[in-house]
């Protein structure tokens, strides 16, 4: 399995997709940098602000292209074929890209996060932004996990606008939840409470921003987000297994 996922993380590395992604990423922080020395007020907040952001965007990008494309990309190959002919379990695959693509955002955290720390300059700063960091590639993981699932039920492009779609109503559940109070319509309020349990909570810590940054720590906050995010990473590899085994690879 660690040789699997070494193999996948060395392969997608090479792909231009994550060059130009990276690349945009540093240009993106750039202007961030440049935008907050216009002032000097609002300057660490605006690179924050900005910063967080981007990674996040980042992640999310990355995550929901490669993670969707990954199990159809073997099989287009003939190299999964290869794989399933040994006497491994077809979930050991699935951990094997789950794996590849942690490794790879941890990469994009690491690198990312270490240059909007270069551009703070402020030590205080560091507890709390390593923990917004985490955070988001904790939730870039949860993406990689639904990615993986929708990977094993459809084709790339439509796993990948589901995977869109999963990430933006993740947020969006209160505008939605007050949208349907707004309309007085049951059947949309009965829907919007019901996503609530059905999508992952992101609004609840979506932790990239100034006032995060500056605050103290709460950590019964944080582990209700990490537990949360684990369970959630669970449940989906736990069906992403569940339709691959039953998946027919011709």
């Amino acid at each position: 399995m660690m040789r699997l996922i070494l193999i996948n993380t060395q392969e997608w590395l090479r792909l231009k997709f994550f060059h130009v992604v990276l690349f945009l990423a540093f240009i993106y922080l750039a202007i961030s940098s440049l935008l907050g020395s216009l002032s000097f007020v609002e300057q660490h907040r605006l690179i924050l602000d900005f910063g967080l952001a981007g990674l996040e965007v980042t992640t999310f990008f990355v995550s929901a292209f490669l993670s969707t494309h990954a199990l159809h990309r073997d099989i287009e190959r003939k190299t999964i074929q290869i794989l399933l002919a040994r006497p491994i379990p077809r979930w050991h695959l699935l951990v094997g890209y789950l794996g590849s693509l942690i490794a790879l955002n941890l990469i994009i955290a690491t690198v990312l996060g270490g240059i909007l720390f270069f551009f703070l300059e402020k030590m205080t700063m560091a507890p709390q932004l390593v923990v917004s960091v985490f955070f988001i590639l904790l939730k870039s993981i949860v993406l990689c996990s639904f990615g993986l699932l929708t990977g094993a039920l459809a084709r790339p492009m439509f796993g990948l606008v589901l995977t869109i779609s999963y990430w933006m109503i993740a947020y969006s559940i209160p505008d939605l939840k007050f949208f349907s109070e707004k309309l007085k319509n049951e059947t949309l309020i009965f829907l919007s409470n019901g996503l609530d349990y059905l999508i992952p909570q992101f609004y609840r810590f979506n932790w990239k921003d100034f006032h995060f940054i500056t605050a103290d720590l709460q950590y019964s906050q944080l582990g209700w987000a990490f537990l949360h995010s684990i369970s959630w990473i669970a449940i989906l590899m736990i069906l992403a297994s569940l339709f691959f085994k039953r998946k027919e690879i011709v």
